[in-house]
């Protein structure tokens, strides 16, 4: 696997802090989460910091098309050895790159496959000099009860961990049909844990449909995430 680097989209506006975004090229966000217009967003949003995007290898971004074609077992080891590198990335590597951005608060931003890394990565944080703000959660993937532990996931911030899940997503659900899954991931239905810091958002009633487009995710992104990040 080729190391992961943090690609600089947009510099900041004073403050220093950066966003993290990850994900989105799997079939959730036809445009990509990196699009101008989706950088507009975030600076409607409030987002006042720079914005960067993490990228790795592209043979991790497993689509739905690649597993229709794939037996059951065939499928399953090929999503079990992408998992073991998005933890890879999230424990070891993301640390070390934001570390060599020399800033004091860092925020997540992370769809579908890029929920696995960001959970990881908060999971595990031990970088005491900077401080994790918020973590933005869409169409994740990762398992929602709490074997999971999302209590100390959302303690490692000082902000808000916020979990957006669509009920409707069926992208998603044949996604977890496809690979097995017994029980629904955070992207589907809400995580099973009561935490100050974690905050679920059923994002179906503001959303026309399941694909996370800068229009379509507005309204509910403008409701839950304005306020918050305006006021700090």
């Amino acid at each position: 696997m080729k190391r992961p680097s943090l690609i600089p989209l947009e510099p900041t506006f004073g403050p220093s802090t950066a966003l993290i975004m990850m994900g989105g090229e799997c079939g959730h966000a036809p445009e990509g989460m990196t699009s101008t217009a989706w950088r507009s967003l975030m600076r409607d949003l409030g987002w006042a910091g720079a914005i960067y995007q993490l990228q790795w290898d592209d043979e991790l971004n497993l689509t739905l098309g690649t597993l229709t074609q794939q037996e059951p077992a065939e499928a399953i080891a090929h999503w079990n050895r992408c998992r073991n590198q998005f933890k890879r990335i999230g424990k070891s590597f993301l640390p070390k790159l934001i570390w060599e951005l020399n800033v004091t608060t860092v925020s997540l931003w992370a769809i579908s496959h890029g929920t696995q890394v960001a959970y990881y990565g908060l999971r595990d944080w031990s970088e005491a000099d900077i401080q994790l703000r918020d973590a933005v959660l869409l169409a994740g993937t990762v398992r929602r009860d709490r074997g999971k532990d999302w209590g100390r996931v959302a303690n490692n911030l000082e902000g808000t961990l916020f979990n957006f899940y669509n009920t409707e997503d069926l992208m998603l659900k044949r996604f977890s049909q496809l690979l097995d899954w017994k029980r629904s991931p955070c992207g589907i239905k809400p995580i099973r844990e009561e935490c100050d810091r974690l905050l679920n958002i059923d994002a179906a009633p503001q959303m026309t449909t399941a694909n996370y487009t800068p229009d379509n995710c507005r309204a509910v992104l403008t409701h839950t995430l304005q306020p918050h990040w305006r006021q700090s």
